[in-house]
C-alpha cells in the first residue's frame, strides 16, 4: 500500500488525484490523519515566517514612525507657541515703546527751548525803544556837542544854524567834498564816516565806509550821524526864538502863535526819523534774552554771521536787528532745518505757534506803522489846505472888511 499510518505521505496530491483515476472502479476509502507536510514545512512556514519578520519589522517602523511624528509635534507645537509667545512679548514691547515715545515727545524740552524766551521780551524791548526815543529828543545819548546843542537849544535866525551846519558837517567830509574843499577847516580830510549827516544810508543802515554792511544796531558815532542827518533833513528854520521884550508886544504874541504852529508841524516831520534812531539803539532788555537763545547751536550760529559788529561788541541788540534776528533765524536760517527735524508733536504745534505768534506782533508794528502814517499824512492835508484857502480867505476877509467900514 502507499498509505500508511506510521510513516508521513511522501507524495504530493496531484500524485494521489492521478493514482486515483486508474484504479479499479470498486475502490476503498480508509480514513487517514496527515500529521505533516512536507512542502508546508519546507517551503509555506518558511515563507510565512519570513513575512511575519517582515510585518514585524514593518510594525516597528511603523512604531518608530508613529512616535517620531508624535514627538515632531509636539517640537512644532511647542516652536509654535514660543513664536506665539514672542510675538506677543514683541507687539507688548512695542506698545510700551510707542507708549514711552508719546510721553518723550509731550513732556522732552526740546534743544531750542531757550530761544523760546525771545517772544517773551518784545514787549520789553520796544518799551526802552520807545524811552529811548524821548530821551533822544532831549539831548541824551549824542556825544557831539554841536548835534546835541541843534537838537536841545531854541531855533535860532536861520544864518546861525547854516554855520552850524556847516560845522557839522566837517566832521562827515566824503570824497565830493574833499574834492571841491578839501584841506579847508570845513573839510581837512575824508571822515570815516562820510556823508553820515547828508545821506539817509546813515538813518537806515547806519553811517560808515563805502560798501559796508548794513548795521542795525548803532554805534556811539553812527547814533550822531543819523542825529545830524535828523536835524539837516526837518531843520527848525522858519524863525528865531523871540525874547521876553519881544513876546509883550501884540506881534509878538502872534509870532509865538505862528511859531507854535510850525514846532509842532515839525516835530512831525521828525518823529518817524527819532523812532528810527531810537529803534537803533542797543537795547539793555535783549541782553539776558541774547544770552539764553545763543545757548541753542543754530541761533549761535545765525548770530555769528550776521549780528553788527556792535551787537558782538556789546551783547545787545536794537529792537529793529532783534526783530530781524527772531524772523531771521528761523527763515534764512539752514541751521533751523536740525531744530525742526528734532521736534515732532506737541513740541512741533508749540514752534508753529510761536512763529505764527511772530508774525502777528509784527503785523501789530505794520499796524502801528500805518496809524502814524495816517496821522502824517493829515497833516500834511492840513498844511496844503491852509496853503490853498488862506489866500482866498484873506481875499474875503478883506472885502468883508472894506464892506463893514462902509457900512460905518
Amino acid at each position: 500500500m502507499f498509505w500508511t499510518r506510521q510513516r508521513p505521505c511522501q507524495l504530493s496530491l496531484l500524485t494521489v488525484l492521478v493514482l486515483a483515476a486508474y484504479l479499479p472502479g470498486n475502490a476503498v476509502a480508509y480514513p487517514v490523519e496527515v500529521t505533516s507536510s512536507l512542502p508546508v514545512e519546507t517551503q509555506v512556514a518558511p515563507a510565512l515566517g519570513t513575512i511575519n519578520g517582515t510585518l514585524s519589522e514593518i510594525a516597528g517602523t511603523q512604531h518608530q514612525v508613529g512616535a517620531a511624528i508624535n514627538q515632531n509635534g509636539g517640537k512644532v507645537a511647542a516652536q509654535i507657541e514660543q513664536a506665539a509667545q514672542a510675538q506677543r512679548d514683541q507687539d507688548i514691547f512695542a506698545r510700551q515703546t510707542e507708549r514711552l515715545e508719546q510721553a518723550r515727545r509731550t513732556y522732552s524740552v526740546p534743544d531750542s527751548i531757550c530761544t523760546e524766551s525771545g517772544s517773551g521780551m518784545a514787549a520789553q524791548v520796544q518799551s526802552g525803544a520807545r524811552a529811548r526815543q524821548g530821551a533822544l529828543s532831549s539831548g541824551s545819548g549824542i556825544s557831539n556837542s554841536a548835534i546835541r546843542q541843534g537838537v536841545t537849544s531854541p531855533p535860532s535866525p536861520p544864518e546861525q544854524t547854516q554855520f552850524r551846519t556847516a560845522a557839522i558837517h566837517a566832521d562827515y567830509c566824503d570824497a565830493t567834498d574833499f574834492a571841491a574843499y578839501g584841506g579847508t577847516a570845513l573839510c581837512k580830510g575824508i571822515s570815516d564816516l562820510p556823508g553820515g549827516d547828508k545821506r539817509l544810508t546813515a538813518l537806515l543802515d547806519g553811517a560808515g565806509q563805502e560798501g559796508k554792511a548794513p548795521d542795525l544796531t548803532f554805534s556811539q558815532q553812527q547814533t550822531d550821524a543819523a542825529m545830524a542827518y535828523t536835524l539837516n533833513s526837518a531843520p527848525a528854520t522858519a524863525g528865531k526864538q523871540l525874547g521876553k521884550g519881544e513876546v509883550k508886544t501884540t506881534s509878538g504874541q502872534q509870532y509865538v502863535g505862528i511859531m507854535t504852529q510850525y514846532e509842532s508841524v515839525n516835530s512831525a516831520a521828525r518823529e518817524p526819523m527819532l523812532a528810527m534812531v531810537a529803534a537803533s539803539q542797543p537795547n539793555e532788555a535783549t541782553r539776558d534774552v541774547l544770552k539764553e537763545t545763543l545757548q541753542t547751536p543754530s541761533a549761535a550760529a545765525y548770530f555769528g554771521r550776521t549780528a553788527s559788529e556792535e551787537a558782538q561788541r556789546s551783547g545787545m541788540m536794537s529792537e529793529r536787528e532783534f526783530e530781524q534776528f527772531e524772523v531771521g533765524r528761523r527763515y534764512a536760517n539752514t541751521d533751523y532745518q536740525t531744530d525742526l527735524q528734532a521736534m515732532d508733536g506737541d513740541n512741533l504745534a508749540r514752534e508753529s505757534i510761536r512763529i505764527q505768534s511772530l508774525q502777528n506782533w509784527l503785523l501789530l508794528g505794520i499796524k502801528q506803522q500805518l496809524q502814524k502814517n495816517n496821522i502824517l499824512l493829515g497833516q500834511q492835508l492840513s498844511i496844503s489846505a491852509t496853503e490853498n484857502y488862506r489866500p482866498q480867505l484873506q481875499a474875503k476877509m478883506r472885502e468883508v472888511s472894506a464892506g463893514a467900514a462902509r457900512h460905518d
